[in-house]
This record gives structure tokens, C-alpha cells and sequence, in this order.
């Protein structure tokens, strides 16, 4: 059987934002990635393979974290994936590809921020991640839908969603 690699986290940054702002993605990412690598001592160039994990229906748009490569340095062409997951799949992807043998270096960074867009059509753009616009169903048709299946089923009563409701006002 073959033995592991070690892998070591080497650096990190981190930047939490507390209120909503206009900063892009790219504008969050420029300084943290500078300081990972810097930390370090790395450039781009010394980097064997860069990972990122983002959520694009958040972002409202298919494919955003092409934007956030210019963060990075994407030229000349680096051997890169995303992954529509958080940073944690973002790792695993980059640790196997250490473990394999195939890159000896990795920069996995992650990113999100809340959607600028309401939460109603927000929720249901997560059925859809490579929308360009909210389309229906939206979370309170999908909630209705699921509201009618426990009706039909049985498994509840007219009544007893109708209390849910009163709770819930």
C-alpha cells in the first residue's frame, strides 16, 4: 500500500466583512492572496496547481470565479479548478492531487459574501446555479409545492399547516 504524503497548511489570511459593501470579489481577494503568498515567499510561478471554492448562485451569475482568477494571476496559464462548494471541498480537491504526486505546491482560497438579491428568489436560484435570472419556481412556490405533496400524502392536515402558519406569523 502507498503512503501518504504529508501535506502542511504553510499560510493563510482571512477578511470578514460585518456590513454589506460594493467591494468585488476580486477587490476582497487581491490583498488576501498577496499575503498567503508573500508569507511564504511564493509567487504565482512557484505555485503547482490553485483551487477555489465559491458559490455562483450567490453571486447571482454562472461561472463568477472566473472573475476572481485576476486576483490570483491567472497568465501566463496556471493549472487551476473551482469547485461550487466551500473551501473545505476546495482542499480536498488540491490534497489529492498532492497526495497523487501530480503538483508538490497548491493556493486553495474560498470566498462568498451575501447576495445582493432578495432571499425569496435567492433561495430558489440555488435550484438553478448557472441561471442568469431568477426563474420560477421561487422559494414560496417550492414551499407550496411541498405544502401540497403532505396533502395529498396525508401526512398532514389543512388544519394542522394552517396552525404552522399562525406560529410562524
Amino acid at each position: 500500500m502507498a503512503r501518504m504524503r504529508e501535506v502542511a497548511v504553510v499560510s493563510s489570511a482571512i477578511y470578514q466583512v460585518e456590513a454589506l459593501t460594493f467591494t468585488t470579489d476580486v477587490q476582497l481577494m487581491v490583498p488576501l492572496i498577496n499575503e498567503a503568498r508573500s508569507a511564504v515567499g511564493l509567487t504565482q510561478a512557484d505555485i503547482g496547481f490553485t483551487c477555489s471554492g465559491s458559490s455562483d448562485f450567490l453571486a447571482g451569475q454562472g461561472f463568477s470565479f472566473v472573475q476572481t482568477l485576476d486576483a490570483v494571476g491567472a497568465f501566463p496559464p496556471i493549472s487551476e479548478s473551482h469547485v461550487e462548494m466551500d473551501g473545505a471541498f476546495a482542499l480536498y480537491e488540491a490534497w489529492v492531487k498532492l497526495q497523487v504526486g501530480e503538483v508538490d505546491t497548491a493556493l486553495v482560497y474560498s470566498y462568498g459574501k451575501s447576495s445582493p438579491g432578495s432571499r425569496r428568489d435567492v433561495l430558489a436560484v440555488q435550484l438553478d446555479p448557472y441561471t442568469v435570472a431568477p426563474l420560477w419556481p421561487d422559494a414560496h412556490a417550492v414551499a407550496a409545492l411541498q405544502a401540497r405533496l403532505l396533502l395529498e400524502s396525508g401526512a398532514v392536515s389543512a388544519e394542522g399547516l394552517a396552525e404552522i402558519a399562525v406560529r410562524s406569523q
